[in-house]
């Protein structure tokens, strides 16, 4: 990467953490882009030229955690397999790293982008679905029972290993998958 994109990669850094500081203190509608950019210590044409709004910077902070953290292998240059206990287990320890910023953020009104980032990156991990399959709605499955008992999980104080929830969820969606073919193991 060269020095002209680390800097820029840089900007949007430091403004998706200053907005997660002020989003500790207010709520997001309290929050304008003027008091956003001077927190980074950007101007507010410096915040326009690397987001259109204070939901793309969350939108930012979240895709880099779930590509970086939870979906990229690095061993081969490409996504993790979603099905691999890997995964989950890498998606519910950067949930447990990335704890109370992901709470302030629910917290503040963002559960529905927090979802739609889950979302898209297991359609990117999940591999190519025809639209027309029924299967391709395991993706959703798996991500909207993953959210939620990761939601719950974090505010129980993550008590349980990520290993043990990844664990837990992979059970969850096989025994679906034994009820689906007409068997209850």
């Amino acid at each position: 990467m060269n020095a002209e994109k680390r800097e820029e990669e840089l900007i949007r850094h430091k403004i998706a953490y200053a907005y997660l500081e002020l989003l500790r203190k207010k709520a997001r509608d309290e929050i304008s882009v003027t008091e956003l950019a001077k927190a980074a210590g950007v101007s507010r044409m410096a915040f326009y030229r690397k987001f259109g709004s204070k939901w793309d910077v969350v939108d930012f902070y979240l895709g880099g955690i779930m590509h970086w953290e939870v979906a990229w292998d690095e061993r081969n240059g490409g996504d993790l397999n979603i099905w691999d206990l890997e995964y989950g287990t890498r998606f519910f320890k950067a949930m447990k790293e990335h704890r109370e910023d992901i709470l302030t953020l629910v917290d503040r009104g963002y559960a529905t982008l927090l979802l739609r980032v889950i979302n898209m990156t297991n359609e990117n991990a999940g591999g190519d679905m025809s639209i027309r399959s029924i299967e391709r709605y395991n993706l959703y499955f798996l991500a909207g029972a993953g959210f939620n008992a990761m939601l719950i999980w974090l505010r129980d104080g993550c008590r349980e290993s990520p290993e043990e929830m990844a664990r837990a969820l992979r059970d969850y969606m096989s025994s679906g998958e034994r009820i689906r073919r007409g068997r209850l193991e």
